[in-house]
């Protein structure tokens, strides 16, 4: 009787998407990755996948949103409107934290978020450890009127009871007389990407990546031209595939700020993808985040542009019918399928190595050899080249790093054919798909790409030093010049090292 009514609702569900112009192959083929965006950029496509309606919830300022927390949302609201509220914790009709579940289009029981350590800072720009017991969260220090980047972590107090404490300091790269803010953090919690007017920026607010390396978070990289303009882009959100979600009002939009996606490929962000007008409006939409545990729901804030700048809180939800053709998450939504753990940049220093990781070190030119005869033929009867990947810089600090790269000649042999040798090379890129890629060209410099496979993946590199210093500077030019993932790799003896003293 449940294969038969399963039978039937797909068939149902078949005739509905066939007579909107939809078919199961449009479905899971709207584009190379089969995100729901990939094929058609508008309204009535994404009115068949999500579902959006008000919310009713006042955001209060310093607020701009609401943030996911375990199977609820914290939000900021006025003690005085709060009829549970304990006036020995919180004065009265002060503004602080509280958490409440999400049951459909309303909220459950209100709870204070932090009981025991008054918390009163602005709910969407926080993010969360995945054990939720450190939080990454916004706020003025006192005698300061930029907003710097803290941590709270949670811990028992001396009656043993479980309270936020924050640290006094806020982050190390938080430096200067800059804005660092809503701060979101990577699946793997090893990347924070934050807004910030600080020195590089491109425009006022930019979106800036650090990685937490050797027991710190490392000094922030611009993400790059292709996400950041010469206006702002703010509220950054990253999904639980990684995948970046943030507001501009310099990329094309519908209004003031619009909010956009950038799928992550492994190695960085792709050009941003307008998330259409069945989301974004004439007004500011901002402060977009989905539910990492399951996928399903989203939260994002409109806000007026007038006088009063009013705002209203949205939810989104994934359609029954759209779940129920295995399509799982607004993630998939938005971004289609997800790029496979193993291939992430961000986790290659921590993937074990195995006796079948031997590498391939020979040049990708020479690899592609093998490939020419499979390359098609254009109109004349001539072989179509691989497109070369050219990125041209030319700021003084790029030169100078280049320069020092120079006074350290990489070896002529072949790592294959070294023994007991530490080879540093940068690695830029990394592919499910073997790449026909012959060089690269940074700076006006040529580099021929050395591919390895490793993990189920191809990664390239480019590079080829014995000590570390003269790697450290490529890889500056690499993050400066297109790959701001790019990090050093040693292999050891022809296979890929993990070993930490490598790199010290």
């Amino acid at each position: 009787m449940k294969i038969f009514f399963k039978i039937t609702l797909f068939l149902i569900l078949t005739i509905i998407l066939l007579s909107s112009g939809i078919n199961g192959h449009d479905i899971y083929s709207l584009g190379p990755d089969n995100s729901l965006l990939g094929i058609r950029d508008d309204t009535t496509n994404l009115k068949r996948f999500i579902g959006v309606e008000s919310f009713k919830l006042t955001i209060l300022p310093p607020s701009s949103g609401v943030q996911f927390y375990k199977d609820g949302i914290v939000f900021l609201s006025l003690s005085k409107y709060e009829k549970e509220m304990s006036p020995a914790q919180i004065s009265f009709g002060t503004a602080e934290a509280y958490y409440a579940a999400v049951t459909d289009s309303v909220l459950g029981k209100h709870t204070i978020f932090s009981p025991f350590s008054s918390f009163s800072y602005p709910c969407e720009a926080m993010t969360f450890s995945k054990d939720f017991n450190t939080i990454y969260f916004t706020k003025i220090p006192k005698k300061e009127k930029k907003e710097k980047i803290f941590i709270a972590k949670v811990s028992a107090n001396s009656k043993n009871q479980m309270e936020l404490v924050p640290e006094i300091a806020p982050l190390d790269f938080c430096t200067g007389n800059y804005n660092y803010s809503h701060p979101t953090l990577s699946s793997d919690e090893k990347m924070l990407v934050f807004a910030s007017d600080r020195e590089g920026s491109i425009g006022g607010m930019d979106l800036f990546v650090s990685r937490f390396e050797g027991g710190k978070w490392s000094v922030p990289e611009n993400l790059g031209k292709q996400i950041n303009t010469f206006r702002n882009e703010f509220f950054p959100f990253l999904d639980k595939d990684n995948n970046l979600y943030f507001s501009s009002d310099g990329l094309p939009g519908d209004g003031g700020y619009d909010i956009f996606t950038s799928k992550f490929n492994g190695s960085g962000w792709d050009k941003p993808i307008n998330l259409t007008d069945r989301i974004n409006s004439k007004d500011d939409d901002i402060a977009f985040t989905i539910n990492k545990t399951d996928g399903k729901t989203a939260f994002f804030t409109r806000r007026q542009k007038s006088v009063k700048g009013d705002m209203q809180l949205y939810m989104v939800t994934l359609r029954q019918e759209v779940a129920d053709l295995k399509i799982h998450s607004l993630s998939y939504v938005f971004n289609g399928m997800p790029v496979p753990v193993k291939s992430l940049l961000v986790a290659s220093r921590e993937d074990q190595p195995s006796e079948k990781d031997s590498i391939n070190t020979k040049p990708l030119v020479e690899v592609i050899k093998k490939e020419e005869s499979k390359v098609p033929e254009n109109a004349a009867g001539l072989k179509k080249k691989p497109d070369k990947v050219t990125i041209s810089k030319t700021e003084p600090a790029v030169k100078q790093a280049e320069a020092k790269v120079m006074t350290e000649k990489p070896s002529i042999t072949a790592p294959s054919e070294q023994k007991n040798v530490v080879i540093y090379r940068i690695q830029f890129l990394t592919s499910n798909n073997h790449k026909n890629q012959k060089e690269i060209i940074l700076n006006g410099k040529s580099y021929n790409p050395y591919e390895y496979f490793y993990l189920g993946a191809y990664r390239y590199t480019i590079g080829e030093f014995t000590t570390l210093l003269p790697a450290v500077e490529l890889q500056k030019i690499c993050r400066q010049s297109g790959y701001p993932q790019a990090f050093i790799v040693a292999f050891k003896n022809n296979a890929r090292s993990l070993d930490p003293k490598l790199f010290k």
